[in-house]
């Protein structure tokens, strides 16, 4: 059995297509489990940037083979999917795998680094597919051992800031004369993103921010920040009343130049107004970002100027967790050796079994008892030593050798 991940991201796939998937792709893992007996669990993890099953499979059930089972799958329980959603997926397997899980209970692979909210979607991801019955032994310790890696991460190292500091910079970048205190902004998008947004430009006290999302879900932003909704009807106003637009949503929206021109006749001709696009596939469509009165700040020339502290973070997170999927792997190849340890611990307690049997026949029961304490407390000293080095053989890769001097010397021969 290994370890196998296959979906789709942020990074793979269109927002708006991989919504599709989202919202109706929930009994995939179940399905997929009732259908191939190859897999014997899996973890469904469902976000707005993300749509990952965790599995563990048959060593027989190839990556390429479970990518096109999901896919078919996915094609008759939604029928409505996106199919560059399904042309976007994506397989790891084995140790890939273990790295891929750790890395997104992190935040290495949010579409904001360090995103908090990744752990808690995981972990409730895995314990709804613990409440139904999805989980096997060896996925209960991954997502144990990934979520531990995660708080670590947490504690040891400022993460949670890069995302923020990302957003900071392009802030910066946009250079309005007296910084942004008391500037109206204009925030295009919902997600992960404008969130980080929204909290860096209250530290900098910005004045109103205004809130417009193509997918209709400023409303539900409003409820939880202090930004005016818009709706379609009212985006033109929001352009005019801005002195900066900032853009995150990700989702293909492609704001057009006559939806700008709408709200700001004046980009047509000669001018700096600042519009940050922190979207991941950007956010403007080409007419609008060559409209002679913009002055675009991509989310390219935003990383490319973050600066090398955000960097040093980065990787003293992926040292992190580096280490937490090193000893999960370690202590993983060492149960490897638990079928062998137990084979032979079986044998030598029929021996030990027999002998006291053999006692108990011809002396007292005060001689028995004698005669059964110092042989399993002799019993569990000889054993000490091989369940030991049994284990360590295992985390370094050497269990044939374990298992050939089992066979070679006790005669136990143990199912590879």
């Amino acid at each position: 059995m290994r370890i196998q991940v296959i979906g789709v991201d942020h990074q793979t796939a269109p927002l708006a297509a991989l919504a599709t998937l989202s919202d109706g792709g929930g009994e995939l893992s179940r399905v997929l489990m009732s259908r191939q007996a190859e897999v014997a669990g899996a973890v469904l993890l469902s976000t707005c940037n993300r749509f990952e099953l965790i599995c563990d499979t048959d060593n027989r059930l190839g990556a390429e083979q479970l990518r096109t089972q999901l896919a078919d799958l996915a094609r008759e329980l939604v029928p409505d999917v996106d199919e560059r959603a399904l042309a976007g997926l994506r397989t790891a397997t084995g140790e890939d795998a273990v790295q891929h899980v750790f890395e997104v209970a992190s935040g290495m692979r949010a579409a904001v680094i360090g995103d908090k909210q990744v752990a808690g979607q995981l972990r409730r991801a895995y314990e709804l597919a613990s409440e139904r019955g999805q989980c096997t032994g060896r996925l209960h310790r991954l997502f144990h051992d990934a979520l531990t890696s995660s708080r670590a991460v947490a504690s040891r190292t400022s993460l949670g800031a890069a995302g923020r500091s990302v957003a900071g910079v392009g802030l910066d970048m946009a250079e309005l004369p007296g910084g942004l205190r008391g500037k109206r902004v204009l925030l295009v998008g919902t997600g992960a993103f404008a969130r980080v947004v929204f909290a860096e430009l209250g530290t900098r006290r910005s004045g109103r921010v205004f809130c417009w999302s193509a997918s209709g879900r400023a409303e539900q932003f409003a409820a939880h920040h202090d930004v005016v909704p818009l709706g379609d009807s009212e985006f033109a106003d929001g352009v005019a009343a801005a002195d900066l637009i900032v853009t995150c949503s990700g989702a293909g929206t492609a704001l057009s130049a006559e939806a700008l021109l709408a709200g700001r006749p004046e980009l047509a001709g000669p001018g700096s107004f600042p519009i940050v696009d922190l979207s991941l596939g950007g956010d403007l469509a080409e007419d609008a970002r060559a409209l002679p009165g913009v002055r675009l700040i991509t989310l390219e020339q935003v990383r490319d100027k973050a600066d090398e502290a955000q960097r040093d973070v980065i990787e003293q997170a992926q040292q992190v967790v580096d280490q937490g999927v090193a000893r999960h792997l370690d202590k993983e190849r060492s149960r490897g050796a638990d079928p062998a340890i137990a084979a032979m611990r079986s044998e030598v307690g029929v021996l030990v079994d027999r002998e006291i049997a053999r006692v108990r026949a011809r002396e007292s029961a005060e001689v028995c008892a004698v005669v059964e304490r110092s042989l399993r407390h002799l019993t569990g000293v000889m054993l000490h030593t091989p369940t030991v080095r049994g284990s360590q053989l295992a985390e370094e890769g050497r269990l044939d050798e374990f298992f050939t001097a089992l066979d070679v010397l006790l005669g136990i021969e143990v199912d590879e």
